[in-house]
């Protein structure tokens, strides 16, 4: 969530995000696609640059990375879809104020935000946006007024212990959970319709125990983990390979980037060894500690200027400095 406002604040300031058409996201990525789809009629935009962006996007983000909802989650649900609408709720309180698919920006307004869940009924990818929700082999629901925490939840629900999210549609019930279980980047909506894409990968980084858990609970959890880092490892060879023929245009970026893979000169410095101790944060919905909180904005942020001049504009000039100066990268 936090390594993605980073990367959202750079391309705020180059001029790109105000140039976005279309925003798909998955897991912790759609909490914050969805505080920024909902501050997009009010960001203020400038001169291709959003006067409002730390405002209305950084700080509630912020402020929610520094409160445990996994936990309390759990612990009052006590039932599976349960749990679940328990996250929603929790969204709804701290970041959406009962807001609905039907406040995100219309196409002539702003871009279209689609936030990204997994169907398990169908195995399909279930998309929830303005103008309708659905998956390929389910009716859509056109207009849809779902609450916007409620669609962001089905999103980020990760498994076993948050999921699955109920969706009741037209008299039956979708079981849903987190999109990354079918596209752990997002990327099906975005190739099949833009020619320049812009890919921030924020999913952990996979340990390598060399005696990994013999228990159903940890050993379910480490499979898990296994599908997702393969699932991640494919789209990203996907979108890399797209970028480096020409079949696409944009720039790529993850949290377990080492800076010094990019081309690009120039910019502040982002040692391995700090950012790969940022990379290496637990991917949960748990309070993080402040300075924790801004080093990853600041990681998001340098890598995303990075993979942007080495990617698609290499005429940018480097930043002088951090969006969180004092913090550093650790």
């Amino acid at each position: 969530m936090l390594f993605h406002v980073g990367g959202l604040r750079r391309l705020d300031e180059t001029g790109w995000l105000a140039r976005v058409t279309r925003v798909a996201a998955v897991s912790g990525g759609s909490i914050t696609a969805g505080v920024l789809g909902l501050a997009w009629p009010r960001l203020d935009v400038r001169d291709g640059v959003a006067a409002r962006f730390t405002e209305l996007v950084e700080e509630p983000l912020l402020d929610l990375a520094g409160r445990t909802l996994d936990v309390p989650a759990v612990l009052t649900g006590l039932w599976p879809g349960r749990i679940a609408r328990r996250v929603a709720a929790a969204y709804d309180r701290r970041l959406f104020h009962g807001a609905t698919l039907q406040d995100l920006p219309d196409d002539a307004t702003g871009p279209r935000v689609v936030l990204l869940a997994t169907n398990l009924s169908t195995g399909a990818l279930w998309r929830f946006s303005r103008p309708y929700m659905r998956d390929w082999r389910s009716p859509a629901v056109p207009w849809p007024t779902l609450p916007l925490a409620r669609a962001v939840a089905a999103s980020s629900v990760f498994p076993p212990f948050l999921s699955p999210f109920l969706l009741r549609v037209g008299g039956r019930t979708v079981h849903l959970t987190d999109g990354g279980v079918y596209d752990n980047l997002g990327l099906e909506p975005i190739l099949k319709r833009c020619a320049t894409v812009l890919v921030s990968d924020g999913g952990g980084t996979f340990g390598e125990p060399e005696n990994p858990a013999r228990d159903w609970v940890r050993g379910t959890l480490r499979t898990l983990q296994t599908i997702d880092v393969q699932v991640r490892r494919l789209r990203r060879r996907q979108v890399v390979g797209m970028l480096a023929t020409g079949a696409r245009t944009g720039a790529f970026w993850a949290i377990g980037s080492d800076r010094a893979s990019y081309a690009a000169p120039g910019g502040p410095p982002a040692p391995l060894e700090a950012t790969t101790r940022l990379a290496r944060t637990p991917t949960r919905l748990a309070r993080l500690d402040p300075r924790t909180r801004r080093r990853i904005v600041n990681w998001g942020y340098l890598a995303a200027e990075a993979a942007v001049r080495t990617w698609l504009d290499r005429d940018l000039r480097p930043p002088d400095g951090l969006p969180c100066p004092e913090e550093g990268l650790g």
